[in-house]
């Protein structure tokens, strides 16, 4: 007979703290998962007190700690100071705490954040750190709402300002080149980069454990196109150091490097969707296509008019800047094979890839370099963001010629673009099967819905409102309904050709705000991400640290290192 209670079940056996553990731990053997209830609490031992272990003054000065450093040595903290009574301009200081329990932080770094920028809101802070590298931080942040008169006048709610620090950080323990440097720190433990965009609606998600699941990597999302940001320091000695993005040659024919047509990507680890099938545009239609469309690109460049003005700057518009196209509209992007080719790109054909690759060094330059120095221009028109590269203390660094020597250490900075809009077009008219009832399309949002760090390729959902006819045709209907679908792109980090995975069905919107639609989709993108999830390993993460407590009245309870556990209590 089976047991009618949970008394008859068990007896008359009391269960203790230790088997409560026991059976927690047999359970962790048959499911694969630990609850994260298990150990809520931990021995006195292994907590302390914040205020044991700073001055009284370090608190009163605003410090908002945000959490461990993943090697556990470090705790980090920021600031924000209020550098103009009248206009409320802040100021971000960031800093690494050295941490022993029970000793007093020891204060190891301290550097000003988003350098020489006017920020004149409270800024909501994300800090992280790469899955397996500790040489530096990469620090998100962005304005939430409207904060006072000058927050008013300066933006609107249709635009964002982001703005990104990447830093590095102090070592464990000081480094051979550390060491013998007369000057500082080397270059790997003392540069640091910052740049400012600006995003429009519907404000791209922040996804850390995709944007920088890869080492030395960040792709940021722009609103208008994807950039994949690589950051890395080259030792002295390397004749030729590994480039990071864009390493596969391209084609020598233009044309084999634009859309390769639906495609499945290689790596298992990715969506397995399965495209329609079409053949692709004959080679020669594309030519006549370009030869066009440059013809048209030449005469508005002639009347001093850009075909896509992305760079509007803040409050110059109260409304966000006209995001539709027709398939045949042109966009354009001239190919680079590391972003100093000058003067016979413009004679190649476009190509929707846009690569750039920049390199700084601390300290003065020598001789030679300076010569091959001063001949170098940046090329505005390729670099998508343009960064700010300083040491820790603000020196600017120096920028090199691509046939410059060096001795020395040196930094490399790679951007790689893909144009959503350029994206948008190809797709539709190549893979979708309603291309002949689309119009034009006035909004997108993407998503990334996975980042595979073996293969370099990035996949992302593209959400679109269109317009389109209805089919089949109805008798009297002319005007185009708008529609809302979505495309599934894979994007490889390594050639630069994107491949489309799938093309949605076309779904009226009937009654629904833009807010509501892209509220759904967002939502079903959180749904395809959950079903492909695979944890990472217990080593392999995304640190991230953030403000987010401060900005909704609270405060965290406790500063957890959950390798070591250890808390520090606030």
């Amino acid at each position: 007979m089976a047991p009618s209670s949970k008394s008859d079940r068990g007896g008359n056996r009391k269960w203790g703290p230790r088997d409560h553990v026991i059976r927690q731990l047999d359970r962790v053997k048959i499911t694969g998962q630990l609850s994260p209830r298990l150990f809520r609490k931990l021995p006195p031992r292994l907590c302390v007190s914040l205020r044991n272990i700073v001055d009284e003054e370090i608190l009163t000065k605003g410090h908002i700690f945000l959490g461990f450093s993943k090697c556990g040595r470090f705790v980090l903290s920021y600031t924000s100071d209020v550098l103009d009574d009248d206009f409320s301009f802040y100021s971000y200081h960031l800093y690494w705490w050295q941490f022993h329990i029970h000793s007093k932080l020891r204060l190891v770094r301290q550097v000003r954040l988003f350098q020489d920028e006017e920020i004149y809101s409270d800024l909501f802070l994300t800090v992280c750190e790469w899955p397996s590298d500790s040489s530096k931080v990469i620090v998100f942040g962005f304005n939430i709402s409207g904060n006072g008169m000058l927050m008013n006048m300066m933006s609107d709610e249709n635009h964002r300002d982001i703005y990104i620090s990447t830093v590095s950080a102090p070592p464990t323990t000081p480094c051979t080149d550390c060491k013998e440097s007369q000057t500082g720190p080397c270059l790997l433990h003392s540069f640091m980069l910052h740049t400012k965009y600006q995003v429009v609606y519907p404000f791209p998600t922040f996804q850390p454990a995709f944007q920088l699941k890869q080492d030395n990597v960040v792709l940021l999302n722009t609103s208008f196109s994807l950039v994949a940001c690589a950051i890395s320091v080259h030792s002295a000695g390397e004749t030729k150091p590994r480039q990071i993005l864009y390493s596969r040659q391209i084609p020598q024919n233009p044309n084999d490097s634009f859309h390769s047509g639906p495609s499945t990507p290689t790596s298992s680890n990715c969506c397995p969707l399965s495209p329609d099938s079409r053949s692709p545009t004959p080679p020669a239609v594309t030519r006549a296509r370009e030869f066009v469309a440059g013809i048209f690109r030449r005469a508005r460049e002639a009347s001093g008019v850009e075909l896509q003005d992305k760079g509007e700057s803040p409050g110059t518009s109260k409304e966000s800047p006209p995001r539709s196209s027709h398939p045949d509209s042109p966009v354009w992007h001239r190919p680079s094979s590391d972003g100093l080719t000058r003067s016979n790109s413009r004679s190649e054909e476009p190509s929707y890839v846009n690569y750039t690759r920049l390199r700084y060094v601390l300290g003065e330059v020598t001789q030679s370099v300076q010569g091959e120095s001063e001949n170098y221009e940046y090329e505005d028109d390729k670099i998508s963001l343009p960064f700010l590269v300083t040491d820790i203390n603000g020196k600017h660094l120096k920028p090199l010629n691509h046939k410059a020597t060096i001795q020395g250490q040196h930094l490399s900075v790679e951007q790689l673009t893909l144009d959503f809009e350029y994206v948008i077009n190809e797709v539709i008219r190549h893979d979708a099967s309603w291309y002949r009832q689309f119009c034009s399309f006035s909004d997108y949002d993407i998503v990334i819905l996975e980042m595979c760090s073996e293969t370099n390729q990035v996949i992302i959902n593209i959400g679109l409102l269109l317009l389109a006819f209805p089919a089949p045709l109805e008798e009297g209907q002319l005007r185009p309904k708008t529609h809302h679908t979505s495309l599934k792109v894979a994007w490889d980090l390594h050639s630069g050709v994107f491949s489309t995975l799938s093309v949605g069905d076309l779904t009226e919107v009937k009654g629904q705000t833009s807010g509501s639609v892209w509220s759904s989709y967002r939502k079903s993108c959180v749904d395809t991400v959950m079903k492909w999830l695979v944890p990472e390993s217990g080593e392999r993460y995304v640190n991230r640290m953030t403000n987010e407590a401060l900005h909704k009245g609270c405060s965290l309870k406790v500063l957890a290192d959950s390798v070591r556990y250890t808390w520090i209590v606030l």
